[in-house]
């Protein structure tokens, strides 16, 4: 497992109180479960009863592709980018 930077915006910011959070995971399901844990805040409204995204919110590897299978690994280093699906750009 590797330490990895989760970057929260938007609603997902504001019911964790965090702007990001440095965890250890090695997979998108084990990032999101740890975030979970973590913020009970964040569920409902942007995690899910099975530890993944609502469909509210995607997940964005370095910024680079967005990502949705839970076994997408994670390398220590990386960021996760939680965004609201509705944001624009």
């Amino acid at each position: 497992m590797g330490n990895v930077r989760i970057e929260l915006y938007g609603i997902a910011r504001a019911r964790a109180g965090v702007a990001s959070v440095e965890i250890e995971a090695d997979t998108l399901a084990g990032a999101l479960g740890v975030l979970a844990a973590a913020f009970p805040g964040l569920r409902g409204e942007v995690l899910d009863d099975e530890g993944g995204l609502t469909r509210h919110f995607v997940a964005s590897l370095n910024g680079e592709r967005f990502v949705s299978d839970p076994e997408t690994p994670i390398r220590s280093g990386d960021a996760l980018l939680l965004l609201s699906s509705q944001a624009g750009g």
